[in-house]
């Protein structure tokens, strides 16, 4: 029987410890350095006020709240003639010190200006773009939870706004015609109500005609002088009245007046003829001549 002695190389204590940390400190690079490249942006940020200078005080507003296992935040700045991996300008601070929006958004106001950023990185000259980044995370761990990022465009050393000065990208429009609805019909105008006719005037009354005026009594022709002698007449004289005393009207006789007119006119006719009769005898004499 032959035995085989097969030998163990051994390494220090003090060796073994050193080189466990080292795997360790390995492994943890390697899972923060996974981490922060899969750190996704989760909502943007409101720069107000919207247009302003060098020297303006700027707030940041997130769009929403960070994620809820953050805990704190802080608050880079990005683009000409600061650092490549960013300035800081709000430091690492806990959450819950800042106000926030009825929809949840944090409002983080900048301590110190854009030109004081700028002195601090050692230049003068802003200009172009500038990007501010506001990372989620927690107290001790450098993580990033969730960021929410905006820009602001320098148009001179001094004046800065948060809309793109050159302007959106215009989307190309689609060359297929839109479909054009058929056309409805407009409603036709309500014929107005005719005017209601106005009553015509009523015709005013006529006026009633005047009673004529009755033919009042001839007076009785006088009797002319006769010749040669005395005037003669014939008068009508009516006694009496309706009272039975003094001369009335013949109306008040109650005799009938066309009956009196005619007999009237008889009397007048028959005087004529007497008249005329006696004139003839006058004119006309007879004498009786002597006998021879």
């Amino acid at each position: 029987m032959s035995f085989t002695l097969k030998s163990r190389t051994l390494i220090s204590r003090p060796t073994a410890v050193l080189l466990g940390s080292l795997i360790a400190a390995s492994g943890a690079a390697g899972l923060l350095a996974a981490t922060a490249a899969h750190a996704a942006v989760v909502g943007s940020v409101e720069v107000s006020p919207a247009t302003g200078t060098d020297t303006t005080g700027i707030s940041l507003t997130t769009s929403k709240g960070c994620p809820e296992a953050a805990s704190h935040l802080i608050v880079a700045v990005k683009g000409s003639g600061f650092p490549s991996e960013g300035q800081n300008v709000v430091s690492n601070s806990p959450i819950s010190t800042y106000t926030t929006t009825p929809g949840g958004g944090i409002v983080v106001p900048l301590t110190q200006t854009m030109r004081d950023y700028a002195s601090t990185a050692g230049f003068t000259t802003l200009q172009g773009r500038y990007d501010f980044t506001l990372t989620c995370r927690t107290a001790f761990n450098g993580t990033s939870l969730g960021d929410f990022t905006a820009p602001i465009w320098f148009t001179s050393n001094t004046a800065y706004r948060n809309t793109d000065p050159a302007g959106p990208t215009a989307t190309p429009s689609s060359s297929a015609p839109t479909n054009t609805g058929s056309p409805s019909p407009t409603q036709s105008a309500s014929p107005t109500d005719t005017a209601s006719p106005t009553d015509t005037a009523s015709p005013t009354d006529t006026a009633s005609p005047t009673d004529t005026a009755s033919p009042t009594d001839t007076a009785l022709p006088t009797d002319t002088a006769t010749p040669g002698g005395g005037s003669q007449g014939i008068s009508t004289d009516v006694n009496g009245g309706a009272s039975g005393g003094g001369k009335g009207s013949l109306a008040a006789t109650g005799t009938d007046v066309a009956l009196v007119g005619t007999a009237s006119a008889l009397l007048v006719a028959a005087g004529i003829i007497v008249v005329r009769r006696t004139r003839a005898r006058e004119e006309f004499p007879v004498t009786d001549t002597p006998n021879v």
